[in-house]
């Protein structure tokens, strides 16, 4: 309970900030994993993204991955298509493609794994590519709620000014029949932040993993 409690208290500050923004996002996901061998996995996942304050529609978007696991680490190949509206609800549709590389390690009681990932993006032909760097923290005691950490870092490569970052809190839970389910909620904000605006995201996952 007192790991519970430590999330808890750093969820709190963050929420009474994000009520005096203008920016409050909700997002959700339903995810499907696959296992084709003993190291290989397929992933496919449908995500709903509401923004300014959850009043509009601001992404549906589809996600299919292959991932292989060897020795120390995870490699991950990926494809993404994203329905992007506007404020007055026009669409645009990108594309992405994206490379990981992920490695989990153990440090006492907690967990760490760290994930680095090249994706490149076009939309209306605008192509944008980038790197990010992520850690997450975990306890590895708690089996059936495993509440996490994470940083992540986003280098843009076709524009500097977009650099941007996101730390995220997080509780998992361990559900019956093959399924998970996790909630979270994320600040993000660019690093060279002038004029002080952030998003905040209240999202959840749910999962479930075919045999």
């Amino acid at each position: 309970m007192k790991i519970l409690n430590f999330f808890a208290l750093l969820l709190i500050p963050s929420l009474l900030q994000a009520s005096h923004e203008n920016d409050l996002q909700l997002w959700s996901k339903f995810k499907i994993e696959k296992k084709i061998s003993k190291k290989e996995n397929l992933n496919i996942f449908y995500g709903h993204r509401l923004r300014e304050n959850i009043t509009i529609k601001s992404k549906a978007l589809y996600d299919f991955s292959y991932q292989r696991s060897f020795k120390k680490i995870n490699i991950r190949l990926g494809f993404r298509s994203s329905n992007n509206f506007s404020k007055n609800n026009q669409k645009s549709t990108s594309l992405r493609y994206y490379f990981d590389i992920s490695h989990r390690f153990k440090i006492n009681d907690f967990n760490i794994s760290t994930r680095s990932r090249f994706q490149n993006q076009s939309e209306m032909e605008e192509v944008e590519e980038v790197l990010r760097f992520k850690i997450s923290l975990s306890n590895s005691k708690l089996k059936k709620i495993k509440p996490e950490i994470s940083y992540e870092y986003f280098q843009d490569l076709t524009n500097e000014i977009e650099n941007k970052f996101r730390l995220t809190t997080s509780i998992n839970f361990d559900l019956k029949k093959r399924f998970e389910y996790e909630i979270y909620y994320r600040l993000q904000s660019r690093t060279n932040n002038l004029d002080n605006s952030s998003i905040y995201i209240i999202g959840s996952t749910l999962s479930y993993n075919i045999k």
